[in-house]
């Protein structure tokens, strides 16, 4: 019996230093740790790791001191790995969103509402219109030339595509999402009238714009892009939100510059028609990147990119935000903001940043909304109370961005963060233009646009120059005094219902349709319902989506 209860502290003793090991060597790994608490845990660790091992093994010892002993032990080994299992996972999360060598296209292969086609195979030997100027427009045409014989016919514009369709000298389209997006809201009457039978993605190699520096000691710039999409992060599709965050982590000023979506910029590497910023985003990060540093004069280090999805899940994540708003207002989905701080959940911080059509400035006003929202967000993520929300936020944030900033330089921030805890002082700016209308690159027909005005941009130039020349600016936010608004929702008044046994439902029931969500494939009977302002419509197959595996250069 003695035998026995001496086998059990000898092995609780070794379970104790190997945990402890592991633990010491995970924690040295990670990094995540100011030097000066580093050194404190490990000499703690160190110290109560020897003395218990040692003790547990000594035969004079008192029983009953050594199952007090074997009771820290335990506690103390079941602490550390759940620690090192939030370490292990913190890890996992950062590696596991960074930069991506493709990019997604998503095409699909519309008919008309009215015509007899329903499936792809029934597009055999009939004409079938492409828009060429898309980066993977050829392999797309590749694909659909693999599964049948048909005439494909390219084209210069979007526009010519649609009359061609609606006029019967096409019987089909193949046109990627972003494209036919835009052919939609540019006309609702085309929009109204035809229905996808088919749809499949496409990887395309992207093209790096990482300038890796040392994010700790000198001043980097970020390239936020919201698209304007749901789902996976790595679709090509139009950037809602364009800002770029010159962070100087010295003088611990951030300072975020928003460019409107509708800015008449040239597109970094082409020629002919500017075209809308937006429009950078249908053919990747990297012309975004690259166009906004042709426009600010200023090297893009690093990129961080964010869908609605991610958005929502964040400030949820976060228990809720209080984000500044310059103006009283209803956004478009019906919630009462107040001038001042509102405290909001992620479906209304989302709201709050997409909405534009309430004020007078429109996208410019939209802007500003975005950058409160992240100036909301890195007070709060930066808060010390943001350690009991650790597990939540980490499970927000998971596949819910992508980024080129390398797992090292992050955690050599939060490093950074952890060993002052110092507030950051940030400054906002947006960029102005005058409204406008002009034919564009990417679709070659007269849209509206925001001429830049240069004396913003001009504006911007110095602003950036003084934030990477180590100047304090003036904050744009004044301190958070504990104070908000609730967000409510102003009901609808709804138009009486009529009710008419016999008048028939105005919506076409498609039959076998199957509409692919999430990655699942879901078996539906109706069309898509339309979505709110500037999101892009998600598309529906009558036979099972597929991607292309083939890597195809830009």
């Amino acid at each position: 019996m003695k035998n026995r209860k001496k086998d059990i502290y000898s092995k609780l003793s070794l379970i104790l230093v190997i945990i402890s090991t592991i633990f010491c060597c995970l924690i040295c790994y990670v990094n995540i740790l100011p030097t000066k608490y580093l050194v404190i845990v490990l000499i703690a660790i160190l110290i109560f790791t020897a003395f218990n091992a040692f003790s547990l093994n000594l035969k004079r010892l008192k029983k009953k001191v050594k199952k007090v002993l074997s009771f820290f032990s335990l506690i103390a080994i079941f602490v550390m790995i759940i620690i090192s299992f939030y370490l292990c996972r913190t890890f996992g999360v950062l590696s596991g969103n960074g930069d991506s060598k493709y990019k997604l296209e998503n095409y699909s292969v519309i008919v008309l509402k009215n015509s007899k086609y329903n499936k792809l195979k029934n597009l055999k030997n009939t004409d079938i219109g492409y828009y060429k100027n898309s980066i993977g427009s050829d392999d797309s045409k590749k694909h659909l030339q693999g599964k049948l014989k048909s005439n494909f016919v390219s084209y210069d514009s979007p526009n010519e595509l649609e009359d061609d369709l609606l006029e019967l000298k096409l019987d089909s389209v193949l046109v990627e999402d972003s494209i036919l997006q835009i052919m939609k809201e540019e006309s609702p009457e085309f929009a109204s009238k035809i229905k996808v039978i088919y749809t499949f993605s496409i990887k395309i190699e992207s093209e790096s714009t990482l300038k890796d520096v040392n994010v700790t000691e000198k001043p980097f710039a970020i390239y936020i892009s919201g698209i304007d999409t749901y789902g996976k992060i790595n679709s090509v599709a139009r950037s809602d939100v364009n800002i770029v965050a010159v962070v100087n982590p010295d003088t611990k000023q951030i300072l975020l510059i928003s460019v409107p979506r509708d800015y008449y910029v040239q597109l970094h590497g082409t020629t002919g028609y500017k075209d809308k910023l937006t429009h950078a985003g249908i053919y990747g990060i990297d012309m975004s990147v690259k166009t906004l540093e042709d426009l600010l004069d200023l090297e893009i280090n690093y990129y961080l990119k964010v869908n609605f999805t991610s958005v929502i899940d964040i400030v949820d994540a976060l228990g809720g935000l209080e984000v500044y708003s310059e103006y009283t207002f209803i956004s478009y989905s019906n919630f009462s903001f107040k001038e001042g701080y509102n405290k909001v959940n992620g479906e209304q911080a989302l709201d709050f940043a997409r909405t534009r059509k309430a004020f007078a400035d429109g996208d410019r006003q939209r802007g500003k909304n975005q950058q409160a929202l992240i100036e909301a967000i890195i007070r709060k993520a930066t808060n010390k109370s943001i350690i009991i929300k650790y597990n939540s936020l980490l499970s927000a944030i998971d596949g819910k961005y992508q980024t080129n900033m390398s797992t090292k330089k992050i955690t050599s921030l939060i490093k950074m963060q952890l060993d002052d805890m110092s507030p950051w002082n940030i400054t906002s700016y947006s960029l102005s233009g005058v409204d406008a209308r002009n034919y564009t690159y990417t679709y070659n027909q007269s849209l509206y646009v925001m001429e830049p005005d240069i004396e913003s941009v001009s504006e911007a130039k110095q602003l950036i120059q003084s934030t990477l020349g180590n100047k304090k600016l003036d904050s744009s936010y004044g301190e958070y005094d504990g104070q908000s608004s609730t967000v409510t929702e102003v009901p609808v008044e709804k138009d009486p219902i009529i009710e008419d046994n016999n008048a028939q439902d105005d919506i076409e029931v498609e039959d076998d349709i199957k509409i692919e969500d999430n990655n699942e494939l879901i078996e539906g009977n109706n069309q898509t319902e339309e979505q709110p302002e500037d999101s892009e419509e998600e598309v529906q197959d009558d036979e099972v989506p597929e991607e292309i595996d083939d890597v195809l250069m830009p």
